[in-house]
């Protein structure tokens, strides 16, 4: 065999050799690279696992343990509290939803144990009404005791204090009573706010002075003596014509007004 011929073939032999040396280390390196990228991704993945979990509106482990207390405690009557506490203070649901940025039907729902509300829900209206989680789960609540005459002192205002209308409320720390009971005032022209609608029934009477109820489009006229029956889940609105105050006693269920 030729010279030239052999050194030629030697050379092919070591460039291939050297070729599938080269084509073992890119794979070795993409492997690499891969399993890097693949690190790479699932430690971004659990950064962002960790962040969404750690900033859940920043719950601390008592707030976490006590939201897992509600969810699985059938002991707690959380709606009964809240009714007892807003109560107390002399808030109306709207008052109270206002006031902890929720809707009416929202703090209707959560005190009728319709819907169980989230740490951070409670935390708000526990807020308004002077309390918190701790005192609120603590073995230290007391339920008040269901007295049988209310005096005028007791009685519970539930309007606004700028308003000319006076809402009071018969309330004797009852959780059990399924009727709720207004001594309502009206002075001069007054009116309460535009539509009110609220889940249940009411029936009242003028017993003095006159009362426009305006339910949906239509107006009723009511004098001295006359009654009225009226589904409140229809937005509805009381209103004073005259120049001489009215009165009214209602009656409405649920309890929650």
């Amino acid at each position: 065999m030729p010279a030239n011929h052999t050194r030629n073939s030697i050379t092919e032999a070591h460039r291939d050799t050297t070729s599938a040396e080269a084509e073992t280390n890119n794979s070795v390196d993409s492997s690499a690279d891969s399993d890097a990228a693949s690190s790479k991704d699932t430690n971004i993945t659990t950064d962002i696992d960790t962040d969404d979990i750690s900033g859940d509106d920043d719950l601390t482990d008592c707030e976490i343990a006590m939201s897992a207390e509600t969810d699985e405690s059938a002991e707690e009557d959380i709606g009964k509290k809240i009714n007892q506490l807003r109560l107390a203070k002399g808030y109306s649901q709207r008052k109270l939803a206002k006031l902890s940025g929720l809707t009416n039907t929202s703090i209707s729902s959560i005190e009728r144990n319709k819907v169980s509300p989230a740490v951070n829900t409670l935390k708000a209206i526990l807020a308004v009404l002077g309390s918190d989680l701790t005192t609120f789960f603590s073995d230290e609540w007391k339920e008040p005791k269901a007295r049988v005459v209310v005096t005028p002192k007791d009685l519970l205002e539930l309007s606004e204090p700028s308003s000319r209308v006076s809402l009071r409320q018969v309330y004797n720390c009852s959780t059990t009573k399924n009727l709720g009971f207004l001594i309502e005032v009206y002075q001069p022209n007054s009116s309460t706010e535009e539509k009110i609608a609220h889940e249940g029934e009411e029936i009242g009477t003028v017993i003095e002075g006159k009362i426009l109820i305006r339910i949906d489009e239509t107006t009723y006229l009511l004098n001295q003596g006359d009654s009225y029956v009226i589904d409140t889940i229809r937005p509805h609105t009381f209103i004073n014509p005259t120049d001489g105050v009215t009165r009214i006693v209602s009656a409405h269920t649920p309890t929650t007004y």
